[in-house]
This record gives structure tokens, C-alpha cells and sequence, in this order.
């Protein structure tokens, strides 16, 4: 059995016992929450025989993730399935206490939690607490941990946290440091790259195309940002799709991208300027525990009742609080197309 230093000796510790094990990302999980789920899963194994299982809040909609998991094969269990009792102990990756972006029953405290994501709260009563907002991904902070357990590095692990890094970090070029550079870099010779351009290349439905189609046409400029309303959406990952897409335009510095999905409205945020905080911003226009995120990326949701006014009520109250923020309420839009 590897002998573990660092965090992990006491993550090992805290987690401990016959109890069950639940990890648990957040909602509508991304690469970067599926690879430090199954990494987090795979170190426990192979360190101490503790056996666990990772829950799946929400869905896995974007074709890339769900390739992710089945060319990885990182196996989920719906959390309601799981009984979140006494005896329970929990693990959450990616996310913390207390965010709308995750099911952990407000009355629950965790065992443990390991995120690169700021504190939006006290850590009080949780026995492990892993949180560096200084690094672009938390599948850094668990390839660390892997680094540090001299664990054998099992392909399929290694390239879920590579890809992890990289869809976070845009290819390191987004939010990246030295450690998600490290990090890449010790992932690189153990990944499985055929399967990595599966993942990368995942084939996507014809209704795709449309929803990207439907983005476009809605998407109206406003001086330095461009907003688009897609409405019902396919999976909620589109909204941070469509973000990502839309911060391409020449001369923008700030894309909002909103949609429908359930009794949810899906709001993601994405900029170019490094001297602002996206995740402030988006706080701001949700409310502080409707939305999170870092210096250049941020998301949110705000929860609907099914009724289609409110609905468009609360579009227009975001884009006008966004607008606001940014001082541009009284900009002249522009169609993009």
C-alpha cells in the first residue's frame, strides 16, 4: 500500500471508518468536479481500502462530459438515491456548503471539502477543508494529492484530471498558474490520448447546432459585452457554453449567456478583463448564494416557479442588474447578426 504525506494524511484520516462514503460534486457536474470526483475516489481505494461512491446531482448533458464518463468510466450514483443520514460521511469536490449549485441537505455538515473555488463561508465543524482559490482547477489540487501519495497513476484517472485542467482552464489559458502548469505536465505522459480525442471531439446531436444557432440570433451588443437569452435549453451546461463562444467577439470584454431548463434559469458569465471579479459581479445580479465563481468565469441559477411571465421578468431583471454593474445601462444595442 503507498505511503500518503501532505493533505492526504489527513483527508485519510477524516474519512476514516465503517460509515458510508458518498463524494459528492456539484449539480450538472463539469470535467473539472468529474475528474476530482473519480480521482478522490480512486486515492481512498488505493490508500486505505475505503470504498465510496460519487453522486450525481442534476444531469450530464454537454456530449464531452458524458464522453468523459464513458470513455473514463467514472460511475454515478443519483443522489436520490442517497440517504444522507448520521452515518453518512461526505465528501465535496468542486463545491462547498451551503451553494445553491449542489444537494447537500442544508442541515448536513461534511466530512470533508476540497475546492479551488473563494470561501463563501465559515469552515466551522468540518473535519478536512482543502480550498485554494489561487489555483485554475481543483483536479490540481487532487493530481497533487496523487503526486504526493506515490499511488500507481491509472491511466484513466490521469486523463480525466488532464482534461479536467484543461476544460477549466481553457487549455491553461484562462485563470491558469504554475501549479495547473505542474500539474498538466505530470498528467501528460501517463494520459490515454486516443481517448482524451474522443472526449475532446464527442459528437453532438442536430438539436446542437440549433440551440447555437438560436444563441446567435438572439445575442444583442452592448458596447464592450454581449448578452444572449437562448430559452429552453437542452442541459444547463449550454448556457456556459454559449458564454464561452460568445466572448470571441472582437471588442468585447463581458459575455452573459442565460437559459431555461426545468424550474431553473441558467446564467453564466464570462470576461476578458482581469481586473474585475465576474464572480462579484454575478453575485450581485443573482444574490450572493445564487451565484459563485473566480476572477474571469462565473455561474449562477435562479430557481423558477414554471410560470413562463416570471420567467421573462427575471431574464430582464438580469440583464438589466448585469447592465448596471457595468455602467452600461444607457449603451445603444447592437444585433449581432
Amino acid at each position: 500500500m503507498a505511503q500518503a504525506k501532505g493533505p492526504v494524511v489527513s483527508l485519510m484520516s477524516a474519512v476514516e471508518g465503517p460509515d458510508p462514503l458518498v463524494i459528492l460534486p456539484h449539480d450538472n457536474p463539469d470535467p473539472d468536479a468529474l475528474a476530482s470526483a473519480a480521482a478522490l475516489q480512486y486515492l481512498l481505494r488505493e490508500l486505505c481500502d475505503r470504498e465510496s461512491i460519487i453522486a450525481l446531482g442534476g444531469i450530464i448533458g454537454r456530449a464531452e462530459n458524458r464522453a468523459m464518463v464513458k470513455y473514463l468510466n467514472i460511475g454515478l450514483v443519483p443522489v436520490k438515491e442517497i440517504e444522507f443520514s448520521d452515518d453518512t460521511r461526505i465528501v465535496l469536490v468542486d463545491t462547498q456548503p451551503g451553494r445553491a449549485n449542489n444537494s447537500l441537505p442544508v442541515e448536513v455538515v461534511p466530512t470533508g471539502v476540497i475546492d479551488h473555488h473563494p470561501a463563501y463561508g465559515p469552515s466551522d465543524g468540518i473535519p478536512f477543508v482543502d480550498m485554494r482559490d489561487n489555483y485554475g482547477a481543483t483536479s490540481t489540487i487532487l493530481t497533487e494529492y496523487l503526486r504526493d501519495s506515490h499511488v500507481t497513476v491509472e491511466s484513466k484517472i490521469a486523463t480525466a484530471l488532464f482534461y479536467g485542467i484543461a476544460a477549466e482552464t481553457q487549455d491553461l489559458g484562462r485563470e491558469s498558474t504554475e501549479a495547473d502548469f505542474a500539474a498538466s505536465h505530470f498528467l501528460y505522459p501517463y494520459s490515454n490520448k486516443r481517448r482524451l480525442g474522443k472526449i475532446e471531439n464527442a459528437r453532438v446531436p442536430r438539436e446542437y447546432f440549433r440551440a447555437f444557432r438560436d444563441a446567435i440570433d438572439e445575442a444583442t451588443v452592448y458596447d464592450k459585452a454581449i448578452i444572449s437569452d437562448l430559452g429552453d435549453v437542452l442541459y444547463p451546461d449550454m448556457v456556459a457554453e454559449v458564454a464561452d463562444f460568445l466572448l470571441r467577439l472582437d471588442d468585447v470584454e463581458w459575455a452573459l449567456a442565460m437559459g431555461s431548463y426545468k424550474k431553473g434559469l441558467y446564467v453564466s458569465l464570462r470576461t476578458t478583463d482581469r481586473d474585475t471579479n465576474a464572480g462579484e459581479i454575478l453575485q450581485k445580479v443573482l444574490g450572493s448564494k445564487s451565484a459563485g465563481g473566480h476572477d474571469m468565469i462565473a455561474g449562477g441559477r435562479v430557481r423558477l416557479d414554471g410560470n413562463g411571465l416570471e420567467r421573462e421578468k427575471m431574464a430582464v431583471r438580469v440583464k438589466e442588474r448585469f447592465l448596471s454593474r457595468l455602467e452600461l445601462t444607457g449603451a445603444s444595442r447592437q444585433d449581432l447578426v
